[in-house]
């Protein structure tokens, strides 16, 4: 009787990671993207409702926008720059957010997810 309980617990806990690893989707689709002290704009860094992250260029400055939008039902972050959805922001003190948002390409309100930036000299990577 002990051996058969045993086995039975120990698919119960297989079962149970298995089901736990199938709702490890991303509350929202974030973008982060990254300016030097010049403003200009030099990384990007990207998770999607699926939970799949893409980071490149140079991810680790003090200057960036964060953009959110959400997954699924998920109720929507608190967007602050009115039009856009970004939710937070840290520029230079002499970058404003609407200057910052060309190069940036901040995306706009109503958008399902935040595109990954193309053609600002990095590659991205899927780690």
């Amino acid at each position: 009787m002990k051996g058969s309980l045993g086995k039975l617990a120990l698919a119960a806990i297989s079962l149970f990671g298995i089901v736990g690893n199938a709702y490890a989707l991303s509350l929202t689709s974030t973008s982060i993207k990254y300016f030097d002290e010049n403003g200009a704009i030099v990384g990007q860094f990207l998770r999607t409702c699926e939970a799949v992250t893409y980071h490149g260029g140079n991810t680790h400055t003090a200057y960036t926008i964060y953009e959110a939008t959400p997954c699924g039902s998920n109720p929507s972050p608190h967007y602050i720059v009115p039009g856009t959805i970004i939710t937070n922001y840290t520029l230079p003190g002499f970058l404003t957010i609407s200057a910052a948002c060309g190069p940036a390409e901040c995306e706009p309100a109503g958008i399902a997810e935040p595109r990954l930036l193309q053609d600002k000299g990095w590659t991205f990577t899927n780690p």
